[in-house]
């Protein structure tokens, strides 16, 4: 499986987290292992062994926030022990709206900082894709993919236009609104992510042993046959653009 790319998996919350990570470590898949809260970030760098294929992001997921508060000091702390950071954005669907303003002010201090510490973010945009990109912009961002995205054309328009990447999530292939937005990215903006566990895959839970799979179903969908290839030129092109901006 070399070569392929799974830019965004909570491996954390498979059951067996240890064979997944080791799955993609034995199979030189490259994983951006995102976390949702930093002290989860703490204790996975503890738990397992520096990669070449996986790497660990620093986040705080947006819906988290009535679960456990976001602790600035620790995120903080921790930002130059990678050089990612994910899962990180602003989710204002109907569930989660009521805490627009406190996700607004966490995401706008992990801009500020990604900004300053040329950071490569993953971002959770549900309902916010018109903030999240704001923010981005306004702070100076420059290295960040919006993963799962699922809001209107014309804000996509704007992203692409920003020269930020998108990491496309099988469960798009599935809606017409899906299949719409991957239609409108051009190839070179394009990575690909599971989302496991969240996300299915032939009606079960997602898992690395389907990426192969996953692949050929873009493919098939955007009639091309090297998507593996473009899409690790495209995570060589982000990695270099920021390793040139240090």
């Amino acid at each position: 499986m070399k070569n392929f790319v799974d830019f965004h998996v909570h491996i954390d919350y498979y059951q067996n987290y240890k064979r997944i990570y080791d799955f993609y470590n034995d199979q030189k898949i490259y994983a951006l292992f995102v976390t949702n809260f930093p002290e989860v970030f703490k204790k996975a760098k503890d738990t397992f062994q520096e990669s070449k294929y996986v790497k660990l992001a620093l986040g705080y997921h947006p819906e988290m926030i009535n679960i456990r508060p976001f602790k600035q000091k620790d995120f903080d702390e921790y930002l130059d022990e990678t050089k990612y950071i994910g899962e990180v954005g602003l989710d204002f669907s109907k569930d989660h709206i009521k805490n627009r303003d406190e996700q607004t002010r966490i995401f706008r201090h992990i801009c500020r900082k990604a900004a300053d510490k040329n950071k490569i973010m993953s971002v959770h945009s549900r309902n916010a894709g018109m903030d999240v990109l704001a923010s981005l912009k306004e702070f100076g961002v420059k290295h960040a993919v919006f993963h799962w995205y699922t809001g209107s054309i014309k804000n996509l328009q704007e992203v692409i236009e920003s020269r930020y990447y998108l990491s496309l999530n099988p469960s798009m292939l599935r809606t017409k609104k899906g299949k719409e937005i991957i239609q409108s990215i051009p190839l070179r903006y394009i990575l690909i992510e599971t989302d496991g566990p969240y996300s299915k895959y032939n009606n079960r839970q997602t898992v690395p042993e389907d990426i192969p799979s996953i692949y050929r179903d873009f493919e098939h969908f955007l009639g091309i046959e090297n998507l593996r290839e473009i899409v690790y030129e495209n995570l060589n092109r982000l990695l270099m653009a920021q390793q040139k901006s240090l």
